[in-house]
């Protein structure tokens, strides 16, 4: 069998691993649009900031494909999609015939339509170039604005401050992380960041630049503020990349629609990772989660159904870490509902420790954490998420620093401890 695999990240390697578990006769072949090796696009922000080296970024051997006996083409995009004659063509011209095929494409960065294009010292964080594009400005640059307070625009911020940069964060929204966590846990950031001297400006937007020579020097708010920059990252979100299956009959809504097969609306196509809309436990909906966890989930169960074992994707969770000046957090699930009347909140804030909990309850059950400063019992907590558990007799106890599996033990409801 023909087994072709377009995209060489999380969902694409998990994929190639879970097919060699049980098929070494099948023939893959992989389609990358980047000439590089496996590396962690989650580590990005720490090469950046010179916290480890380029080859901390592999995740596998560099003979991973080799070993797996992968036939990798690098460096080339898959352009065209003709499912009926179940062929990809490249950009070179080249096609390549399968018999199931995998679209693992990811994301792109979100760039704002007011920004112009080619100016040196605006960019983005996906890659390792664009690792690269800005660490070479940052040895002449003093001032530095990322526009956005998401994850990638923290991770961005506290790396440019790491390297020296008077570093500012620009937000549209009235907090950071927004849609990470509530505005009480972003206050707790915020404060954190500007602690550690970077400011964040909310409410604001990029309204203009300022060049000299097609050279960044500056930028211009909406606010009518002035702030000299010599580097604008852009953290403005991400799309999925979806154009392989432009005019084709698959389909799509914000990504492309699976069954929880990771099947497309073709069946012997598959698709997995940030261009994939899953099932999402705590929304009941279906939706992109674009994160490298679910990435790895989402294509072990891909590969695994692309040569006939049968496995079924239980859904994804929103799931997001990261570090804030040595402040740990962590969410998940539905953490910031508009609507509250449906929900229980239970909240722990001990702001002067840095300490922030809340746990969002419907009808007994977890369907959204936010976790500042004590992250210990994530796990467990999110466990009782993602399988949907009746908490009630202990909804007292989940806040507590102490609350763990043995705790559930010490319950002993069998309904509860059936379930791990």
């Amino acid at each position: 069998m023909n087994l072709l695999i377009v995209g060489n990240s999380a969902a694409g390697t998990a994929a190639i691993e879970a097919i060699r578990r049980h098929d070494g006769q099948s023939s893959i072949v992989q389609i990358s649009d980047e000439p590089h090796s496996l590396y962690s696009r989650c580590l990005l922000s720490y090469y950046l900031a010179g916290t480890i080296p380029l080859d901390a970024l592999q995740y596998r051997e560099r003979d991973f494909h080799t070993t797996m006996r992968v036939q990798l083409h690098a460096g080339k995009r898959a352009v065209e999609l003709d499912p009926s004659r179940q062929e990809v063509r490249c950009d070179d011209g080249k096609v390549y015939p399968f018999d199931k095929l995998l679209i693992a494409t990811g994301s792109s960065a979100k760039l704002p339509e007011n920004l112009p294009t080619g100016i040196e010292g605006i960019c983005v964080l996906r890659t390792i170039d664009d690792v690269e594009m800005i660490r070479k400005k940052v040895k002449h640059a003093r001032n530095a604005v990322v526009l956005g307070g998401g994850l990638i625009g923290m991770k961005a911020a506290c790396a440019l401050r790491e390297c020296g940069l008077e570093t500012k964060v620009v937000v549209r929204s009235n907090r950071v992380l927004s849609q990470m966590i509530d505005e009480e846990a972003s206050q707790i950031l915020i404060e954190r960041l500007r602690q550690n001297g970077i400011d964040v400006l909310k409410e604001t937007d990029v309204a203009g630049i300022r060049t000299r020579e097609n050279a960044l020097v500056g930028v211009r708010t909406d606010q009518g503020q002035d702030f000299p920059c010599e580097l604008l990252i852009v953290a403005k979100g991400v799309h999925p990349n979806i154009e392989l299956i432009q005019g084709t009959d698959i389909k799509k809504r914000w990504g492309i629609e699976t069954n929880p097969h990771m099947q497309t609306s073709c069946g012997n196509i598959f698709a997995a990772g940030d261009v994939a809309e899953t099932f999402d436990i705590a929304t009941g909906e279906y939706a992109i989660n674009a994160l490298w966890t679910c990435a790895v989930q989402q294509g072990q169960i891909a590969g695994l159904n692309m040569i006939g074992r049968t496995t079924v994707y239980d859904g994804t969770v929103g799931m997001n870490s990261l570090d804030i000046c040595n402040t740990p957090v962590i969410s998940y699930g539905i953490t910031s509902p508009k609507e509250t009347s449906q929900y229980q909140m239970l909240v722990r804030d001990r702001r002067g420790s840095n300490v922030y909990k809340k746990i969002i309850l419907e009808d007994h059950r977890i369907k959204g954490i936010i976790l500042i400063g004590r992250i210990d019992n994530a796990g467990v907590l999110l466990s009782l998420l993602r399988r949907q558990a009746d908490v009630s007799a202990f909804e007292d106890e989940l806040l507590d620093d102490q609350f763990d599996f043995g705790r559930l033990v010490g319950h002993g409801d069998p309904s509860v401890i059936a379930q791990y």
